[in-house]
């Protein structure tokens, strides 16, 4: 494949990296797959007091967040790269909303990037991400757009479900099947996800900012396997050795209860907006796996990431 440079890593002194989402699921595996690399890390937290995981990676925090512009310049200033995580699954209007968070938060941390002199741009977005999708999945794509439309050298990863410690998918689906004696199935079931291991990812985002060629770019990402939403039941059964038979609930009638306690506000395991993304699946077009074929990674079945859960919590 010829040499890969690699942004200024053979100096030894590794790059500057400031990072957004840092305290989040993934952020904090990124973080840690930065730090072990050799990378430095700024990252932006609203209490720096509590970030205690991020500042045992040796991190220098600083507080602020991406709602308000004032300060970003300052506190991006001098870094290499920016790792552009911060991201929400559910809206709490009026304060947070997509909108908010994806759209304008981008680009706040984008414009102050660019005067900053920032050297390329690693944005997380979704996969599913679209002008016609649900709210969720406009937001990432404008977010998306402004990313392509800036002057900056950039990456932009698309991934499907996240899984791992501290990850919301299994733990909900681990709720769902230890509180309830019967297991709610919406539909018939067979709509696919494509599972993707948490440390692959930050492995890959390490690798994004290191790399030159993996510049310019919107990288689609799952895990190994398409599997089915009563696969993956299945194979949360068989590793926490869970026992539960699944009722099948029309979508026709789940839909309109949904739909009124997405409006009405109340705490339901998945929200109108959710429930459109999961009939429409998660997966990456083709047979082919981007993080095998360009970032080298073999990517982790979900089954091992589960394994490895159980040993976690064993």
């Amino acid at each position: 494949m010829g040499e890969v440079r690699t942004m200024d890593i053979a100096s030894g002194r590794g790059v500057s990296v400031f990072l957004t989402g840092g305290t989040g699921f993934v952020g904090r595996y990124v973080a840690r797959h930065l730090a072990e690399r050799g990378h430095r890390l700024r990252a932006l937290v609203r209490e720096p007091e509590t970030a205690v995981a991020l500042r045992e990676r040796g991190a220098e925090l600083v507080r602020g967040d991406i709602s308000r512009e004032a300060g970003l310049d300052a506190v991006i200033a001098g870094c290499d790269v920016v790792v552009h995580l911060v991201g929400i699954i559910r809206e709490r209007p009026p304060a947070v909303t997509f909108e908010g968070v994806h759209t304008r938060g981008t680009l706040r941390v984008l414009e102050a990037a660019r005067r900053s002199g920032v050297q390329k741009f690693v944005h997380m977005s979704a996969l599913g991400a679209s002008p016609q999708g649900t709210a969720y999945q406009r937001t990432k794509y404008e977010a998306e757009e402004l990313v392509r439309r800036s002057d900056l050298p950039y990456a932009i990863f698309r991934p499907s479900i996240i899984v791992g410690e501290g990850g919301e998918f299994v733990d909900m689906l681990l709720r769902l099947l230890r509180l309830l004696p019967v297991t709610p199935v919406i539909g018939d079931g067979s709509y696919r996800l494509q599972p993707v291991d948490v440390e692959d990812v930050a492995a890959a985002f390490a690798l994004a900012v290191e790399r030159d060629d993996l510049a310019g770019e919107c990288y689609e990402i799952g895990g190994p396997h398409k599997l089915t939403y009563n696969r993956i039941l299945e194979i949360v059964c068989e590793e926490f050795r869970l026992q539960r038979p699944r009722l099948h609930v029309p979508v026709r009638l789940i839909s309109p209860f949904v739909e009124l306690a997405t409006n009405w506000r109340l705490p339901t395991p998945i929200n109108s907006e959710q429930l459109t993304m999961l009939l429409e699946e998660s997966i990456v077009p083709g047979e082919k796996n981007v993080l095998r074929e360009t970032f080298g990674i073999d990517p982790t079945p979900f089954r091992s990431v589960l394994q490895r859960l159980v040993g976690d919590k064993g």
